[in-house]
């Protein structure tokens, strides 16, 4: 069986007088549902290369912008449409207040974005898999203080 296609999965969050994730929503053809940011990994590149890059082709942000990339904090296998993918994770910090620009994307994909609290984007989020992802981020930034 051939290796899964390669996905990455970016939880944008940043801290205010709480913490914020950013969720795009995405354009009515692919189902108006919101989410974080997520794409295929292209070629070679290594995955948190592919992370940035994602983030800064859907959202405008980039590495001017971020206090940091995590490592991988979760990774999960799907199947759709009858091929294999494995989705990898990670959380970046954005640091002031950069201007989220959804125009500029090649391939348009979201319609809207928000910063929401960690209650609202599990809400929102549409996939079981978004909300694990978050709730694992949620999750190591516990850990971590």
């Amino acid at each position: 069986m051939a290796d899964p296609i390669r996905k990455v999965q970016v939880i944008p969050y940043r801290k205010r007088p709480g913490l914020e994730i950013l969720m795009l929503k995405t354009i009515p053809r692919r189902g108006g549902f919101w989410q974080c940011v997520t794409g295929k990994v292209e070629g070679s590149e290594d995955l948190k290369t592919a992370a940035l890059r994602e983030l800064a082709e859907e959202t405008g942000i980039t590495s001017s912008n971020l206090g940091g990339i995590s490592d991988p904090i979760y990774s999960f296998e799907y199947e759709k449409n009858g091929k294999r993918f494995k989705e990898t994770v990670f959380a970046v910090e954005v640091t002031g207040d950069p201007v989220v620009d959804l125009e500029h994307n090649v391939y348009p994909e979201h319609v809207k974005h928000e910063w929401v609290s960690p209650e609202d984007a599990l809400l929102r989020s549409r996939f079981d898999s978004q909300k694990n992802s978050i709730e694992v981020f949620l999750h190591s930034l516990k850990d971590n203080q």
